[in-house]
């Protein structure tokens, strides 16, 4: 799965999933591997280097779905990011630059 699917399905996705994916050339694009992580309840409050670490090694944390979520909604009221590919950008640059 790609950030790209992740994202464009994000309505489908649990709130409490976490988003981790790899990097190319040093940071994220649509088309990176993506890895969706649903924690039990021993894993809720756990560090992300260690919640990575078990579920996922070789992936870097992205965002959890709810600030996706979040993210997706203020974007599509906002003059300018109308296109899926546009709400796509701006989520990973909100993911790299201002998380």
């Amino acid at each position: 799965m790609t950030l790209s699917e992740i994202i464009s399905n994000i309505d489908d996705q649990n709130e409490e999933a976490i988003i981790f994916a790899k990097k190319v050339d040093g940071k994220f694009s649509p088309s990176s591997e993506a890895l969706l992580v649903e924690l039990d309840n021993e894993e809720m409050g756990s560090q992300i280097t260690d919640i990575a670490e078990k579920h996922c090694p070789d992936f870097d944390y992205f965002l959890e779905v709810f600030l996706v979520k979040g993210i997706m909604e203020d974007l599509k009221n906002t003059v300018g990011f109308k296109s899926l590919e546009q709400l796509i950008d701006r989520i990973i640059y909100y993911a790299e630059f201002d998380a």
